[in-house]
């Protein structure tokens, strides 16, 4: 296959001709999507070191499942449910490997370099925010993550996460009042 006709294909003859096995197809689509994916992975887990080992975790999955991909819905509502799934598994992986620092310091066995505490206040909110996103369930945390900052409709991310309109709006809305009461509490 030439790489101007690979250019042209649809997201879902791409991923056809990758569960064929065709590598430049399914390069076309880790370009078309990796910025995307590096986003929501970042936004999600909050954390720049692990952006790249779960976005090649992910497209691995693509790459294998490719076959799995049966044109119910579009191949961008498949790719983010492969991503939601894997920050939600990744989450809960690493909730049990956490160490927590408020833990540790109340132990004495905080490390120096880290009881050195942000004297700006910008800095001080955009952490807490983030503290506070990262409090929120898994699934409010992947709708809000999937409405807010990636700009999907509720009808999209009812698709990735596999639940109704209804349940996007309650997870939405509760993920938003968890947050302005921790917000409240903050002040």
């Amino acid at each position: 296959m030439t790489d101007t006709a690979v250019k042209s294909d649809t997201d879902e003859r791409l991923i056809a001709l990758t569960a064929n096995g065709d590598e430049q197809a399914f390069e076309r689509i880790v370009q078309k999507y990796q910025q995307a994916v590096f986003n929501t992975i970042y936004r999600y887990t909050g954390s720049r070191d692990d952006v790249q080992d779960l976005a090649q975790e992910i497209f691995i999955k693509v790459w294998r499942n490719a076959a799995g991909f049966k044109g119910k819905s579009k191949f961008s509502t498949w790719l983010y449910r492969i991503v939601a799934n894997h920050c939600i598994n990744y989450r809960r992986r690493r909730r049990k490997d956490h160490v927590s620092l408020d833990e540790m310091a109340e132990k004495g066995q905080t490390p120096e370099a880290l009881k050195v505490e942000p004297d700006w206040e910008a800095r001080y909110a955009a952490q807490y925010i983030r503290k506070a996103v990262d409090e929120l369930p898994d699934r409010q945390r992947m709708a809000l993550v999937l409405s807010q900052f990636e700009g999907r409709s509720y009808k999209e991310i009812a698709e990735i996460m596999k639940v109704s309109l209804s349940s996007v709006e309650s997870l939405i809305f509760r993920a938003r009042s968890r947050l302005k009461q921790k917000l409240k509490e903050a002040r």
